[in-house]
């Protein structure tokens, strides 16, 4: 079969090398998803973050009594868990921060009065003010949200006054999601203003939208640079905290468009990584996320059960993307960006290795289930490789009759290819990735199809690696020489 030349994305900036004076990664951990967690549990999970450079935990979580329709109903088991996050971290010597999901606000979708308060908040946050895993900015404890605009400048006020008096002094960093969705379409500094003028009780911004919003484009830092710089010659003292994400994909099929979306996200990952080491150097990296197993954005290993073990969580509807639907080998992306973050300079490539993903079905497939998804048009039909390699090598990438696509490797830094879905699916395709280099070659055989025979949409991708993996579990390959 004739061999083709693949489109090669150039990273391209893997000499630029930068001075860090301090850097910190945190990844974001739905609370929720984590009812029946143990102790051990907890550490199993920081000790798989630790692996790849991950710092601490973002722990979201939501007002306790706000979901009647959550599987296990009143959410005060959250504060239990989060109890329990702390007694592993201290032992495990990794860092934690209290992160408020403020898109609840009383009388919406929480009954009046049980939506966060400053009392409840502040209650919360003495309890871990003194803990070695508190993740401290500026000798101040950190806190994070996601939204919570509507609560008002005077809110954060007060919860900063309460905690004053006791002695506690925070650093607040919102994720304000209206701001940062402004920013990508309008004056990121003149959102970053308006936040600052609005709200001048906070300290620093988390700028939550590490995904371009309905458009095909690489989300880039130069909304990032904006945002920060503006911040910084403000006179804020709170961290600018930059977001990464991998992927973002949902679909409850309930009929609401809200609830049923892609972003564009073919070289989210590596992209945005390169902007933070090269162009922004936020102050705190954090991933999103750990564990949000809804939005196809997770980086932990699966589950063995989603109904049964100690990372249970009830799916429902989203099970039908998520099961079987690895992505842990897209830490092998995050741990060489994080080296290059925290020591300044791209790390020394010690072994061969390629990231491969892609999604188990075209994006025109007629499926069994599932609703209509917004966005469907921007992903490309293709397999994706992220290649790190020691010396020159050659990366082969074959989709069914899309045989023998090449690119090229060497150990300058990361590079990018990928071969397009077939016209002709058949009854369904086995990618297959290679590296040769120096009469050797390294093959991975995917495990799961591609196929147009679909029981539910599904645009949440297969994530596999070629190549050694100690850090992220085996691999499906093989060696030839």
């Amino acid at each position: 079969m004739k061999t083709t030349t693949a489109f090669l994305l150039p990273i391209g900036l893997s000499a630029i090398s930068t001075t860090v004076d301090a850097a910190t990664v945190l990844a974001h951990f739905m609370v929720q998803n984590s009812y029946a967690y143990s102790v051990s549990t907890w550490q199993e999970d920081m000790t798989s973050a630790q692996q790849v450079g991950i710092d601490g935990f973002a722990l979201n979580w939501i007002p306790p009594y706000c979901s009647s329709t959550d599987a296990h109903h009143n959410l005060a088991w959250q504060a239990d868990q989060i109890a329990n996050a702390f007694t592993a971290a201290e032992q495990q010597d990794f860092k934690l921060t209290l992160s408020f999901d403020m898109s609840y606000g009383v009388g919406s979708n929480c009954p009046t009065g049980l939506a966060w308060n400053e009392t409840y908040m502040s209650s919360i946050i003495s309890n871990y003010t003194n803990s070695s895993a508190a993740y401290k900015w500026n000798n101040q404890m950190l806190v994070t949200t996601y939204a919570g605009e509507k609560y008002g400048n005077a809110f954060f006020q007060y919860l900063k006054q309460t905690l004053s008096a006791q002695d506690i002094h925070i650093s607040i960093a919102p994720g304000f999601t209206s701001y940062a969705y402004a920013a990508q379409n309008e004056a990121a500094a003149g959102q970053a203003n308006a936040f600052m003028s609005e709200f001048d009780a906070l300290d620093g911004f988390l700028n939550w939208q590490s995904w371009p919003l309905n458009k095909k484009l690489n989300n880039t830092g130069d909304i990032d640079v904006a945002l920060q710089s503006t911040l910084k010659a403000a006179g804020k003292t709170g961290p600018y905290i930059m977001t990464i994400s991998p992927w973002q994909y949902k679909d409850l099929n309930d009929g609401n468009p809200e609830d049923s979306w892609v972003s564009y996200s073919d070289y989210l990952f590596p992209s945005r990584f390169e902007s933070a080491v090269s162009t922004v150097h936020p102050d705190i990296i954090e991933l999103q996320t750990w564990n949000d197993w809804g939005e196809s954005h997770y980086l932990r290993d699966l589950p063995a059960s989603f109904s049964s073990g100690p990372a249970s969580a009830t799916l429902g509807t989203m099970q039908n993307y998520v099961n079987n639907q690895s992505h842990s080998a897209w830490r092998i992306i995050a741990d060489y960006y994080i080296n290059w973050y925290k020591s300044g300079s791209p790390p020394d490539i010690t072994q061969d290795q390629v990231v491969y993903w892609y999604r188990t079905h075209p994006k025109d497939a007629t499926c069994n289930g599932g609703g209509s998804v917004r966005n469907a048009q921007l992903p490309a039909d293709a397999v994706f490789a992220w290649a790190l390699v020691r010396n020159n090598a050659t990366v082969t990438m074959s989709a069914g009759q899309n045989a023998f696509w090449q690119f090229n490797a060497n150990g300058t830094g990361p590079q990018m290819g990928m071969v397009p879905f077939p016209d002709d699916l058949g009854d369904g395709i086995l990618p297959e990735v290679s590296i040769s280099n120096g009469g050797s070659s390294i093959t991975g055989n995917a495990s799961t199809y591609i196929t147009s025979d679909c029981d539910y949409m599904n645009f949440n991708p297969v994530v596999g690696l070629v190549g050694p993996g100690d850090k992220v579990g085996a691999t499906n390959q093989k060696v030839l020489g």
